[in-house]
């Protein structure tokens, strides 16, 4: 039989408590997410929302990005004005890249270009003037699905402004026919740059 001192006894009591009640700081990852969701690791949470806002409060959405472009030439000499969007980093953790998800409704000449540009664009004249454009991502010619890893916004609360516009190699008929481009991201914890594996 043993025999406790009152203070031993307390200590026991206490150290007992203290790991009932302690949890991993890092207890549950998941593994991606969507336009439409956050994911959390640990305290931290990540997203990524494609918006037409160029400011906004970036939130999640569960609706992706359906931009239309509307042919303003002829169809032997097509014209479309580029239209611009941004992705918005909707957690509190810092993202390194995000996957872009697109789909197209498109003739076989016509495909899409999406780019950044340097220092920020001149949206009236659709231009990058004085900055260096790269090109984020291209889909085929005619109707298209692809995942393409791109650029993100890194800061919790900040936005990339990106310019999508059409790419033509030939005629575009009928003149009143109307590409499209539908856009929306996922961010998985490998893009998440405090993001650990703690191999769940």
């Amino acid at each position: 039989m043993h025999h406790y001192t009152s203070r031993a006894a307390a200590a026991i009591a206490a150290a007992v408590l203290l790991a009932c009640t302690s949890t991993p700081a890092q207890g549950a990852t998941i593994a991606t997410t969507s336009t439409g969701s956050q994911q959390a690791v640990g305290s931290g949470k990540w997203g990524a929302v494609v918006t037409p806002d160029s400011a906004a409060t970036y939130a999640p959405s569960p609706v992706p990005l359906k931009l239309t472009f509307r042919n303003y030439g002829h169809p032997s000499s097509p014209s479309f004005t580029p239209q611009f969007f941004t992705v918005g980093n909707t957690g509190n953790l810092p993202i390194t890249a995000a996957s872009y998800v697109t789909s197209t409704v498109a003739q076989a000449s016509v495909r899409f270009i999406v780019e950044s540009c340097s220092i920020g664009w001149d949206e009236p004249s659709g231009t990058c003037p004085g900055g260096t454009v790269e090109q984020v991502l291209a889909t085929k010619f005619g109707p298209d699905s692809e995942t393409t890893p791109g650029p993100a916004p890194a800061t919790p609360g900040t936005g990339l402004r990106l310019r999508a516009r059409v790419e033509t190699n030939g005629n575009v008929t009928p003149n009143n026919y109307d590409p499209a481009l539908t856009i929306s991201t996922n961010v998985d914890r490998t893009q998440v740059r405090t993001a650990t594996n703690n191999g769940s």
